[in-house]
């Protein structure tokens, strides 16, 4: 599946801006991934770690665009299981060690921060860092006159939900929310009209994403 994408899709005087960031040839563009909402740090936590038939405290699960998996098991003696491989999806089922002799199969359902595995429900875990909510400091970038946006709000709240608002120079708003994703330096916006993927970078309180190669960069201060 290839993905529409888009990016903030700001209209100035009747017009739509620049299409040059609204579509990517890049082959690390995360947006081609075929199942997204898979991708992640899911996490399972024992809710009564004194149950003998229970012998683990916590499982986490971290599955990759690169079809890699890796499993890790908390066991209630203190000693750690750990899996890793590769596996397989479709839209409806599973398969974690796919080349293992015993590989296993699980029917699953899976929303932006939650994953069912068989009916267990694990649930997706994100760095702090990025949470907030974030203002542009500076806007820059090979096409950032004909993108035309000079001001950028940003909210990324830990349920994975988004918020972002950009303006240009003659005070015209387009606001967008959605679900996102991320993986190592992606992060991913997904909402009703498209899904972007940028690079980040976060240095204290400030947050660098880059759209498109350069196309635009957008440095970005938390706002306490």
């Amino acid at each position: 599946m290839k993905w529409y994408v888009a990016v903030f899709c700001l209209v100035c005087s009747g017009t739509v801006l620049s299409s040059t960031l609204f579509s990517s040839s890049n082959k690390n563009d995360l947006t081609q991934f075929d199942f997204p909402f898979l991708l992640g740090d899911w996490y399972l936590v024992n809710a009564d770690p004194e149950d003998s038939s229970q012998d683990f405290t916590s499982i986490h699960l971290t599955l990759s665009s690169s079809y890699t998996f890796a499993v890790q098991i908390e066991k209630r003696d203190s000693s750690v299981e750990y899996w890793e491989g590769g596996y397989a999806a479709n839209q409806d089922t599973l398969t974690l060690g796919v080349k293992s002799v015993t590989p296993q199969v699980y029917s699953y359902v899976s929303t932006h921060n939650r994953l069912m595995l068989n009916g267990v429900t694990f649930f997706k875990a994100l760095s702090r860092s990025l949470v907030g909510y974030w203002q542009s400091q500076s806007l820059s970038g090979s096409e950032l006159d004909e993108v035309g946006v000079t001001q950028i709000q940003l909210v990324l709240q830990p349920d994975f939900l988004f918020f972002i608002r950009s303006s240009d120079d003659r005070g015209h708003e387009v606001v967008h929310n959605g679900v996102y994703y991320t993986e190592n330096d992606h992060l991913v916006l997904l909402y009703e009209q498209g899904e972007h993927d940028t690079r980040f970078h976060i240095n204290s309180d400030q947050l660098t994403l880059n759209f498109e190669n350069g196309a635009m960069v957008a440095v970005l201060n938390r706002v306490q």
